[in-house]
């Protein structure tokens, strides 16, 4: 039962994969734009190279800007492409735990702390949303159905008003049909090596009538297909927050250097300094986003990550990880000082030595 890869180019220029390489590489533009404000920032209250700052800081707010904007847009093509291909994550992503036609998106929240997805408890402490948006992004529908936790574990079926109909069957059900896929296949590759045609293409049929549900047949209990949904949903949104809060830093970098005025709001100032590792906060939210939020598959519906994990030694993945830790932290710390030193001495002199 191994997937293989049947053709590269339908891979590589998928809408997904084409989005999310969208997605990643701009949000790195966003990261280093801030980066560049920030050491802008730092030079000005100095009182050090103040030109040139003042310069790098227009062609870094006006790129961050940029850059940004087109982050919202890959933002909204991936909420989209999250809703049709991975709506737990959705839920997750949203604290959403019972369904809602034209669902609003939560714009600030608290989860309730230890929320089951089965009991009573209201999800939230406390939410401000916006009305139909969270329908609105992931079905280009504000009246549409979107599906809570409890939905997709236990089944569903809904109607709305215009008569359009959501369903799907519970996990419960997904995990028995993924187990008589894997069984049709173990049964069809041994009557093909005892040479049975007949009962091979039978078991075809039936490997195929329930390939859907492949990956499912690895699981044994329903509520493991729930990703940790405050981490997923907390993460999310202080990526979101972030990502709007570095739009309004480069709109206003760009109003005080034309205002002429970036000097006298020192406490602006510090801001932009600050704001650097709140860029590398929102980066690794985003990650924790895609990588949590989608477990716990590998590949969506057809191969869990615990039927994923290769068969070596417990040993080698230790060595490899320490290897790996030693390395990286080696560069990390040596590419830390190297940019600290470089901060320190500034650019080359090309104002004449003030």
């Amino acid at each position: 039962a191994r997937n293989e890869m049947e053709n590269f180019w339908e891979v590589f220029l998928s809408p997904v994969a084409i989005n999310k390489f969208l997605h990643t590489i701009s949000s790195g533009y966003v990261l280093a734009s801030i980066f560049e404000l920030g050491i802008s920032a730092w030079f000005i209250m100095k009182g050090r190279h103040k030109l040139m700052a003042k310069r790098s800081i227009i062609v870094a707010a006006v790129f961050g800007l940029i850059t940004s904007l087109f982050l919202v847009m890959t933002g909204d093509g991936s909420a989209y492409h999250v809703t049709q291909k991975q709506p737990m994550k959705l839920a997750a992503m949203e604290g959403l735990y019972e369904g809602q036609e034209s669902a609003g998106l939560v714009a600030v929240g608290m989860l309730t702390p230890g929320k089951e997805y089965d009991d009573d408890t209201d999800p939230y402490v406390f939410k401000i949303e916006i009305p139909k948006l969270l329908s609105l992004l992931g079905y280009r529908d504000a009246n549409a159905f979107v599906p809570g936790v409890k939905d997709l574990v236990e089944g569903y079926e809904y109607t709305n008003k215009d008569g359009k109909v959501f369903k799907d069957i519970s996990v419960e059900e997904k995990i028995k049909k993924g187990k008589t896929a894997i069984g049709a296949l173990a049964d069809f590759r041994n009557a093909q090596e005892a040479g049975d045609d007949a009962a091979a293409e039978t078991y075809r049929a039936t490997l195929e009538e329930n390939f859907k549900y492949f990956g499912y047949g690895y699981l044994n209990d329903p509520k493991s297909v729930i990703p940790n949904v405050p981490l997923t949903f907390y993460s999310f949104h202080i990526m979101v927050a972030l990502g709007f809060l570095f739009i309004l830093i480069f709109v206003m970098s760009i109003f005080f250097v034309y205002k002429d005025s970036l000097e006298k709001r020192k406490w602006f100032l510090w801001v932009m300094l600050l704001s650097i590792p709140l860029a590398y906060i929102a980066s690794q939210a985003g990650w924790i986003v895609a990588e949590l939020g989608r477990q716990p598959w590998v590949i969506q519906d057809v191969l869990p990550t615990v039927a994923a994990v290769s068969q070596i030694d417990a040993s080698s993945v230790q060595i490899t990880f320490w290897l790996f830790a030693v390395i990286f932290t080696g560069l990390a710390i040596a590419e830390i000082k190297i940019l600290l030193r470089q901060i320190k001495i500034g650019p080359k002199d090309l104002e004449g030595g003030k």
